[in-house]
Formats: structure tokens, sequence, C-alpha cells
């Protein structure tokens, strides 16, 4: 006689998972429809061998660790899609923020280029006003001592901005042209610098200026009426205290001119009245 069949080993009830312990795809196999087809039993598992077969997960803990890594996967994937959208809306309002200021440079480039453009015409202008000068010169069009004039009269006057704006002294042995060289580095280094100055104090500068000068207008102005005024009082004054002349004698009065001698202009009626009685008078 045979062995008899070892029975069937009961299942392991999985423990009642709490809705707060499980994560949501474990929410849904929970709820899904349970099916009314008999389970299988290990009798009808079992091969021709009668091994019983093993089992992937021999715990509930395993199933729930599954569970709860894929779905810190999930959550982790959910995480980067969101910063990847972060970045790209930082990298948006980057790239928008960028364009303004990109178009607001090329504009003002573009505004350099005209004004420097125009400061190039009007040097071209002006160097072409010298090289005509100069020919007018080169061909004896002036005279030597009115040259020399020219060339000290113009050498006081690069001195005198000279003084103002650079040096009060004079260096030695500096001529016209080394003092205008000196003054144009001097203007092109101001030039620098009121780039580098904010807009904001410019324009405080400026209407400081403006009002000192609105200032220094009105303060002209009324030394220019305070002056005519003294020199009314003092014209008064000498009417007042000049000696006063009697006329003595008759007025001389001018002379009447005499008068016109009116021309009676003869209507064109009694013209031909008169031309009728000559006709009478010589064709009768």
């Amino acid at each position: 006689m045979g062995m008899p069949p070892t029975p069937p080993r009961p299942l392991r009830a999985l423990p009642q998972l709490l809705p707060a312990q499980a994560g949501p795809r474990v929410l849904t196999l929970l709820s899904l429809p349970r099916s009314n087809s008999p389970v299988p039993t290990l009798q009808e598992d079992t091969d021709s061998d009668g091994e019983e077969p093993q089992l992937y997960f021999t715990e509930p803990q395993q199933l729930l660790d599954v569970f709860r890594e894929l779905e810190e996967q999930n959550l982790s994937l959910i995480q980067n899609r969101q910063e990847m959208e972060e970045t790209l809306e930082e990298l948006s309002h980057t790239l928008k923020h960028t364009q303004i200021r990109m178009d607001r440079e090329v504009n003002q480039l573009k505004e350099w280029v005209t004004t420097m453009m125009m400061s190039i015409t009007k040097e071209e202008d002006t160097a072409a006003e010298l090289e005509l000068k100069a020919r007018v010169f080169h061909f004896g069009e002036y005279r030597g001592d009115q040259q020399d004039k020219l060339l000290q009269s113009l050498n006081r006057k690069v001195l005198d901005v000279y003084r103002h704006c650079v040096s009060t002294q004079q260096e030695a042995n500096l001529g016209t042209v080394q003092m205008l060289t000196v003054i144009e580095h001097q203007l092109d280094e101001l030039l620098e610098n009121l780039e580098r100055v904010p807009q904001v104090k410019i324009e405080q500068v400026e209407r400081a200026k403006e009002k000192e000068r609105r200032i220094r207008l009105r303060e002209e102005k009324l030394q220019m009426q305070k002056i005519l005024q003294e020199e009314r009082l003092q014209r008064a004054r000498a009417r007042a205290q000049a000696e006063i002349k009697k006329n003595r004698g008759r007025t001389l009065v001018r002379r009447s001119k005499p008068p016109a001698h009116k021309i009676k202009q003869e209507s064109e009626h009694m013209l031909m009245d008169k031309e009728k009685e000559e006709l009478l008078f010589f064709f009768t």
C-alpha cells in the first residue's frame, strides 16, 4: 500500500491593511471585485514529484514594501516633473527679460550710432571749412600781419581755456597745439566719466544748474531795472536842477503855404454842347 497523500497546508490570511498604511495602488487592488472562481489548491499545483511550489511573497510586509517603493518612485517622478516645470518657467522668464534688455540695448546702440553719424558729419563739415581756410591762407589771401594777429588771438583764447579747464599755471614749453591736445584728452576723460554717472544724478545736476541760471537771470534783470531807474532819476534830477530859460519876444510861427488853385473840370455834357455851337457857327 502506498503512502497516503499529505493534506494541503492552509494559507495564512493576510493582515488587514489600514488605508493610511497602504498606498493608492494598494487601495486600488484591494477595491477590485473578487471573483467567485474557486481558489486552486496546492494539491492541484503540485507536480508529479509531490513538491510544494514556493510563493514569491512569503510575508505580507514584502508586498507592502513593493507598493511603498513604487509609490515613492511615483512621488519622485512627480517631484522631478514639478521641478522641471519650475526650471522651464524660470528659463522662460529669464529669456523674456533678456530679450527685453537686448532690445533696449539695441535701440540705445542705434541712437548712439545716429548721434555718432551726426557728429562725424559735423566734424567733416568743420574739417572742410578748416581746409578751405588753410587753402586761403596758403594762396596769400591774408597778409602776414593779419595772420600773426589771428594766431596771437587764437593762442590767447586757447591759453584762457587751458587755465580754466586744466591747470591755472601754464607748463613750460607748451605751444598752442600741445595745449589743444591736453584740452582734448581732458574733454574725452570728462565724457567717459559722464557716461558712468547714473541718469538720475545727471538730471538732478541739470535741474540745479537750470535753477541757478534762472536765479542769475532774475538778478541780472533786477540789476538792469535798478540801473535804468537810477538813470531816469539822474535825468529827472538834472532837468530839475537845470536853469529855466524864458522865451522873450514874439513866438516864431512857420509861414503857411499858399492856397492851391482849383481847376474846374467841365462835364462831358458841357463839352458836347460847346462843340455843337462851334459847328453851327462855322458851317452855317
